[in-house]
């Protein structure tokens, strides 16, 4: 697997995983029936994927600003 793919792969497990850990701590007992409540999951699935996409950004800039 090249390096690339491999970051991408990193990337996309890491979200992965951040995201399917808020939606347990967060919601494993709520139930979601209402505008409100869809909304903050929004939201926080939104605040979950800057915060990875940060993460990485910061991590990688040098990486890749070496490459070019």
């Amino acid at each position: 697997m090249s390096n690339e793919k491999k970051v991408y792969k990193d990337v996309h497990n890491y979200t992965k995983f951040k995201l399917v850990e808020m939606i347990i701590d967060k919601y494993k007992d709520k139930n979601i029936d209402n505008l409100n409540q869809i909304e903050q999951l929004a939201d926080d699935v939104l605040s979950t994927l800057a915060i990875c996409g940060l993460k990485f950004h910061n991590e990688l800039k040098e990486e890749f600003d070496n490459e070019g």
